[in-house]
């Protein structure tokens, strides 16, 4: 059984652009790749950004899941280097 493709305008046979559904799915994604890479360590927002660009291209969660545990991995390393928490704090 073959899985649907998915892209930054959602199921692989509703690309319109002109479908408002769509749009909003493409801003999201938008939106989320901005959140992925603010306020990160260059490292981070490397993985960051290979996330969204997997994303983007059509992958699925699953398909990501060892790029979400290195980021996450990552972030704890930064933070443990900074001597800070995930906030901020010390």
């Amino acid at each position: 059984m073959t899985m649907p493709s998915y892209d930054a305008y959602g199921h692989g046979d509703r690309q319109g652009q002109d479908d408002p559904a769509a749009q909003r799915r493409a801003a999201q994604l938008a939106e989320l790749g901005e959140e992925l890479v603010a306020g990160q360590t260059w490292p981070q927002k490397e993985i960051a950004g290979r996330i969204y660009e997997e994303l983007k291209a059509g992958a699925h969660v699953d398909d990501i899941k060892p790029l979400i545990s290195q980021l996450r991995r990552t972030t704890i390393e930064d933070a443990r280097d900074r001597g800070t928490d995930r906030r901020g704090r010390r």
